[in-house]
């Protein structure tokens, strides 16, 4: 009995948090950002672009996600939206403004989309850290891959395992701006 309480606590308390969690995002996200981006090789970056993050609440369902890269005194300015589909299950969608909408999902606080864009799978994440948003990109070769398993071993069913080439990665630790006071 004594267990079954417990139990039940800890299930009240933690549908707690996951309130208090959704609550967060994209709400306390809200502000400038800036920082380096840096692009790796196999072991040390091969390029570095200045980057910004501009997160800014429309409406109680509609924010702006505008992303600004300055590379060499060219700027890449990429205008999209973040749309809340279902705040409680942490379901949002980052509208790229040209005909791509791309699902992105926000779990024990980090923010990641999945999705493959030619012959190419990306994951894209986005951590809070204090004043700072860590973003990351992976990208994998979605034609090159490697499969092992699918055979039975010992009276047991091995399932079949497709492994890819990581072909890319980058990093920029983006830290919030003040704005000056008026």
């Amino acid at each position: 009995m004594k267990f079954k309480l417990v139990l039940i606590g800890f299930c009240l308390v933690f549908s707690g948090f996951k309130g208090i969690s959704q609550e967060v995002f994209p709400k306390f996200w809200e502000g400038n950002y800036k920082g380096e981006l840096q692009i790796y090789g196999v072991d040390s970056v091969q390029m570095r672009v200045a980057m910004q993050l501009a997160i800014v609440k429309k409406t109680d369902s509609l924010y702006q996600w505008k992303m600004t890269y300055n590379y060499r005194g060219k700027e890449d300015v990429r205008a999209y939206e973040l749309i809340v589909k279902n705040h409680s299950k942490g379901h949002y969608i980052i509208d790229e403004k040209n005909s791509i909408l791309i699902d992105g999902f926000y779990k024990s606080g980090i923010f990641t989309s999945f999705f493959k864009v030619m012959n190419s799978f990306i994951v894209s994440t986005y951590t809070k850290k204090g004043d700072a948003i860590i973003f990351e990109i992976i990208s994998v070769n979605g034609k090159s891959n490697t499969k092992s398993g699918n055979q039975k071993i010992e009276n047991e069913e091995i399932p079949e395992v497709v492994s890819y080439l990581v072909n890319g990665r980058q990093k920029a630790i983006l830290k919030k701006e003040d704005l000056p006071s008026n």
